[in-house]
């Protein structure tokens, strides 16, 4: 009865060990595919010996800049939305499926004593 348990433990690690190797790797967390802002900096803050002039005008294209980069956060949030529920409701039907498994485990250790 040990030798079945045995296998039964054997089983389940390489049928756990086996989705795992499935997977495919992550994107490289600096992908030369993925989408970067075009938003242009307003450059260097006036000094104080800038014109009113110039210091609106730095302060308006700041404006702009950030209102771009919020804008392009949102959208890129907005489209991983979807792969970031995906990948969630794998890992609970992950952690699900081997919380069944090892209880199944378990039953069959206990069945065999």
């Amino acid at each position: 009865m040990i030798q079945r348990t045995t296998l039964l433990t054997f089983a389940a690690a390489a049928l756990v060990a086996g989705a795992v190797h499935a997977q495919t790797p992550a994107p490289a967390a600096a992908d030369a595919s993925a989408p970067k802002p075009t938003c242009t900096k307003p450059g260097d803050v006036p000094g104080s010996l800038a014109s009113d002039g110039q210091r609106r005008t730095w302060q308006k294209d700041y404006q702009t800049w950030g209102d771009c980069m919020k804008k392009f956060i949102s959208d890129q949030r907005a489209a991983a939305e979807p792969y970031n529920k995906a990948s969630n409701a794998a890992i609970d039907d992950y952690n699900a499926t081997v919380a069944k498994y090892n209880e199944q485990i378990e039953k069959a250790k206990d069945a065999a004593k």
